[in-house]
């Protein structure tokens, strides 16, 4: 749980830094690329938090036969 909520500080502080450093620049394919790191920043957290709750889950399980 404790990667979880360090995982969601991490990204909104980088998407925070980006999106205003992207909004100060304004150049459309600065814009663009930080758009596009940021949907696969978001996915990736996704995938590996869904990773970490099954593992965590499984282990529960194991402990409890």
């Amino acid at each position: 749980m404790d990667n979880l909520i360090t995982g969601l500080i991490a990204i909104v502080i980088f998407l925070g830094f980006t999106i205003g450093l992207a909004n100060s620049i304004a150049e459309a394919p600065f814009v663009i690329i930080v758009v596009i790191v940021a949907c696969m920043i978001c996915y990736d957290f996704y995938e590996s938090a869904r990773a970490g709750l099954r593992a965590e889950k499984e282990k529960k399980s194991e402990a409890g036969q």
